[in-house]
């Protein structure tokens, strides 16, 4: 299978990484240069616990620069760069072609519907952890499942195909049919977890150790279950604030994509997370105080660093 991985940080290169080590033919694409020189020079390396691997992998800091047709086509850049990013990549896009998407917040997949049609998208989410050490280093912090499903249309041999290749590359996956619900489950994780991450410099677990932040947290998830309520969407877990603090735990160690961002000065999705808990919730009369609060502190911050 041959696959383009268009947003290769920490996410992209994890999937990068196994997915090579299962000997399929993966491609990652990255507008940062000197990543994707420094991958170039010395290979991709995960550390996982005490475990270090270094891997081969070829890597593009621009999408014409790949020039095949792709079998599969997995976005991982930030959601403010998705179209952008496939404004650049639609020479990529076979008749065949499958585009999945395993971002964070909400909004990907109607920007990816604006290129392709429904039946070609994968939504999706991955409960993986990740952290960018250094140029072309990179840390895989948690583990998780990974579910993924066609947005319109049924399940079949493509998926099935995508899921087998997961599961032999020891990413462990799933199909599911409420692609929705996944979207707002790993939506309630990252609005409980990303932005208090990112604002208090601290790592996931470090929520579960005071009571002023599990406060917190409980107030933006319990926000976002008011939203998911009125809107009709069904969630997953029969309790979701329990099921963001089992993610905190599990990725404890981990510091939320977020707060690398705000770390090294860079824009962060809060409007797609936060933001657009409070903007969903003020169209459908559901008052989100503390995730409207959250989303301009954290902007502020960005202004800030």
């Amino acid at each position: 299978m041959k696959i383009s991985i268009i947003g290769s940080g920490a996410m992209g290169c994890l999937f990068g990484y196994y997915l090579v080590k299962a000997k399929a033919e993966v491609t990652l694409i990255d507008t940062w240069q000197e990543h994707i020189e420094a991958i170039d020079k010395n290979g991709l390396t995960i550390m996982d616990g005490e475990h270090i691997d270094h891997v081969h992998i070829k890597a593009f800091s621009e999408a014409y620069q790949q020039t095949e047709k792709m079998d599969l086509i997995i976005i991982f850049v930030k959601a403010y760069d998705t179209r952008n990013a496939l404004e650049k990549s639609l020479h990529l896009i076979g008749e065949d072609t499958r585009i999945m998407t395993l971002q964070n917040g909400v909004g990907n997949i109607e920007v990816i519907s604006e290129f392709v049609s429904k039946e070609k998208i994968i939504g999706g989410t991955t409960a993986h952890g990740a952290m960018l050490k250094e140029k072309g280093v990179v840390v895989h912090a948690g583990r998780g499942k990974t579910r993924i499903g066609r947005i319109e249309g049924e399940n079949g041999k493509t998926e099935e195909a995508i899921r087998t290749l997961f599961n032999e590359s020891k990413i462990d996956t799933d199909i599911e049919k409420n692609i929705d619900g996944l979207i707002w489950d790993k939506l309630l994780v990252n609005a409980g977890i990303n932005g208090l991450t990112a604002i208090l410099n601290i790592a996931n677990g470090k929520l579960l150790e005071r009571e002023e932040t599990e406060i917190l947290m409980k107030n933006l998830v319990m926000e976002a279950i008011s939203v998911a309520e009125k809107a009709k969407i069904q969630i997953s877990y029969p309790d979701p604030l329990h099921h963001v603090k089992a993610v905190a735990k599990a990725t404890g160690n981990n510091r939320s994509s977020m707060l690398q961002d705000l770390n090294r000065g860079k824009k962060t999705e809060i409007e797609y997370i936060n933001g657009a808990i409070a903007r969903k919730g003020k169209e459908l009369g559901i008052p989100t105080p503390y995730n409207d609060f959250l989303q301009q502190l954290v902007k502020a911050k960005e202004k800030l660093s």
